[in-house]
């Protein structure tokens, strides 16, 4: 992307201004989307997707470097090699190109993008540039280039060169894409850069020039929100990463890293909050708030919106408590009584006070979904001595005590989260992962208030906070 070298900025500017309301039209749509490919976050890996919203974990990542030739410029090995072969192509065909760019660490990247918001102001400075720990530079894949006379350096003009040409159609061979293509700004976030060479190996480079893949974020299929399904489990590590482990046919598949910075979060629901379409994240802080991720339809998510405060000594299962709401609500247990509240959930943005519904809840844990699946919202509730108990609700926000049933006889109180999953199994199948003590994570199928059998689904999970 954006060089260290600020002079050949003006020219650039002026370029950028240009660009018409035309180019923004360019959506995920005008490509042929790879049917099932997820995103990679581990930055060591040639293919990890970094943009605007998918930084680098970690933020000051630092990859093993090579020097280029006899320059200060600085790449993975791998790039250097691969790099290396281009130019020598290039030469055959009687184009002499040069490195203009390479690897840059956060500091650097810090220094340039603070350097052209006080310039360029914030707005365009984003257009042209990356905050730092979002860089492509960082990762030691991307190469910035140019003609060895320095003519059409860093500008538009040398996609229109003879060896910019040569470049934009010999690059895959040697396992290297125009990283930010034109006409695709509103897909990338970036202005249109001809030099700007990103290494994603052969296989994957000839792959997306086959299928006329232009983006990253196409082939990526970005168009798509970072949670996609309810049968997705959700975990932060002890780190405070956030993966996604995509759930389909019976199984976890793969896991891919989504966000991070999730250490301070005591609980998680997925759960669409504004009712946009979209899957959202409400989180439960160990410090009391509540706070929403509200999930971007091409991935990522907004900046964090506090919507309550004061639930730190609160169980919380969310969900369409009343069926007459526009939007998904709170059920609460209160550690000091033992009191069910529900906090209705009137606007996708601050909760009401909360209404006691309940009572004499202390030695249970709350889950809310539809047990007997009659299209009203129920209980399911761990007692703290084992026992697993059926509470149905009335889908208006009452829930009958008197009906309870007995649904497991003992050993539940080594389960220590429950997260209900739909289309796990089958579209339309319901069930939950039960997280036990011991870090393994357990499916439990269920229709019309029977299980079916139980499978285990991982092990290794004590660390991680498992959402709900």
């Amino acid at each position: 992307m954006e060089t260290g070298s600020t002079s050949q900025r003006p020219r650039l500017a002026l370029l950028a201004v240009m660009v018409t309301a035309v180019a923004l039209l360019f959506t995920l749509v005008t490509a042929v989307p790879a049917s099932a490919a997820e995103p990679v976050r581990d930055p060591a890996n040639i293919k990890v997707l970094v943009n605007k919203a998918h930084p680098l974990s970690p933020l000051n990542y630092t990859p093993k470097l090579a020097r280029w030739k006899s320059t200060g410029y600085r790449m993975r090995p791998d790039v250097s090699t691969k790099l290396s072969s281009l130019f020598a192509g290039a030469d055959s065909a009687g184009h002499a190109i040069a490195v203009v760019s390479a690897y840059r660490s956060y500091a650097e990247q810090r220094d340039l993008y603070n350097y052209y918001v006080r310039i360029y102001g914030k707005t365009y400075a984003d257009r042209i540039s990356a905050r730092p720990g979002y860089s492509e530079h960082q990762t030691g894949l991307a190469v910035d280039i140019g003609l060895a006379s320095g003519s059409c350096g860093l500008e538009a003009c040398f996609g229109d060169t003879a060896a910019g040409k040569w470049v934009a159609a010999n690059a895959y061979k040697y396992g290297f894409i125009i990283r930010y293509p034109r006409g695709h700004e509103a897909t990338t976030g970036y202005t249109y850069e001809p030099w700007h060479l990103r290494y994603v190996g052969v296989a994957l480079a000839t792959d997306m020039r086959t299928k006329k893949i232009p983006t990253m974020e196409h082939y990526y299929v970005l168009g798509k929100p970072s949670i996609r399904s309810y049968s997705d489990v959700m975990a932060a590590d002890s780190a405070g990463d956030l993966w996604r482990y995509p759930g389909s046919g019976g199984r976890m598949h793969p896991r891919v890293k989504i966000d991070y910075a999730y250490g301070g979060v005591k609980t998680g629901t997925s759960v669409d909050w504004n009712q946009d379409g979209t899957i959202d994240l409400l989180l439960q802080m160990k410090d009391g708030r509540l706070l929403v991720n509200f999930g971007r339809p091409g991935g990522g998510f907004q900046a964090p919106r506090e919507v309550g405060r004061g639930f730190a000594r609160y169980d919380l299962t969310v969900g369409r408590w009343a069926a007459a709401d526009t939007y998904p609500g709170i059920v609460a247990k209160r550690w000091s009584d033992g009191a069910l509240l529900y906090y209705r959930n009137g606007s996708a943005a601050y909760l009401s006070a909360g209404r006691t519904i309940s009572s004499g809840w202390g030695r249970y844990r709350p889950t809310m979904l539809d047990w007997n699946q009659d299209g009203k919202q129920d209980l399911i509730a761990i007692r703290n001595t084992g026992e697993l108990y059926f509470y149905p609700g009335n889908g208006s926000g009452g829930v009958s005590t008197s009906k309870r049933q007995l649904i497991g006889k003992s050993g539940w109180h080594k389960v220590s989260t429950v997260t209900p999953l739909y289309g796990y199994t089958v579209s339309g199948s319901a069930g939950f992962i039960g997280k036990f003590t011991d870090g393994t994570l357990k499916y439990y199928p269920y229709s019309r208030g029977r299980f079916g059998a139980r499978t285990q689904e991982g092990t290794g999970f004590t660390s991680y906070n498992v959402f709900r």
